[in-house]
């Protein structure tokens, strides 16, 4: 809100929303905690912060360790993450979280059944655990992860719609490169079973599911290698929702494509687009 309160509203059947209860609330209530963040992240049920000084906190559900303290034990309060990292950055998955420490080291933890963690294993983590392989910024998917790496992305867990980029539709439980990005990446972001990238030249690109357009290629067609966003847009900047994307072109129009049957993309219908589509001022 400006100060560093952090407000959070919602379901709250896990404590996600850290007042203290586990009541849904329709409105913004304060986390109840002392502490000023800088940044949240939301899981399916669980928040994770950075507070002052890179530290990282946790409450909500914890069912496979997503809090990252240690236990399985539910916080309807913030709770310090263990291993005494700091942090510049964290992204949830459902039942994950990463983060990137201030050295540039990028770590994992909670529910890891399809290798989101990126260590190796496929073993519940309830500690951060160091990923493998040099990240430099994280994006998380329902049970996937990717990073910027260099010019290029790694992903790494589930992989049943090709979600990882690699060619496959293998899950890894490491970090695997993507492929078909033509040129130097400046972003990742992941949906939840679908991933896009921003390339430094201004162009997207996706890969994943796209049962709904979410890869805006004009098509319904899954993608396990990167495929250009269609329509030759420049965007500065890119989100990617649970099975929709949008992008802000260059000259600061917004364009989305994908899952619509709320309204999320914006053009005054409900019907899914498979290409990017102006969103009404």
């Amino acid at each position: 809100d400006g100060t560093g309160q952090a407000m959070c509203w919602g379901a709250n059947e896990g404590g996600q929303l850290g007042d203290g209860s586990r009541t849904d609330r329709p409105s913004p209530v304060p986390v109840r905690t002392d502490l000023k963040f800088s940044s949240l992240t939301a899981g399916a049920t669980h928040t994770c912060g950075i507070a002052g000084g890179g530290v990282p906190l946790c409450w909500g559900q914890n069912l496979s360790g997503q809090l990252g303290d240690g236990s399985r034990t539910d916080a309807r309060f913030p709770r310090a993450v263990g291993g005494g990292l700091s942090f510049k950055s964290l992204v949830a998955g459902w039942n994950h979280t990463c983060g990137l420490t201030a050295n540039g080291n990028a770590f994992c933890w909670g529910l890891n059944s399809d290798g989101q963690l990126g260590d190796g294993s496929r073993l519940d983590r309830l500690t951060p655990t160091l990923v493998r392989g040099s990240i430099e910024s994280l994006t998380a998917g329902s049970a996937h992860t990717c990073g910027v790496s260099g010019t290029s992305v790694l992903c790494w867990g589930d992989n049943r719609f090709g979600q990882l980029g690699d060619g496959t539709n293998t899950g890894q439980p490491q970090p695997v490169e993507v492929k078909g990005l033509p040129g130097p990446v400046a972003q990742v972001v992941a949906g939840a079973v679908h991933t896009c990238a921003l390339l430094s030249a201004g162009t997207a690109y996706c890969w994943g599911q796209n049962l709904h357009g979410q890869l805006g290629d004009g098509t319904t067609q899954n993608r396990n290698t990167a495929t250009q966003v269609s329509g030759g847009l420049r965007f500065r900047s890119i989100y990617a929702g649970g099975a929709m994307t949008c992008g802000v072109t260059t000259d600061g129009q917004q364009y989305c494509w994908g899952l619509n049957q709320s309204g999320q993309i914006g053009d005054g219908t409900r019907e899914d687009r498979a290409t990017p589509t102006r969103a009404r001022s």
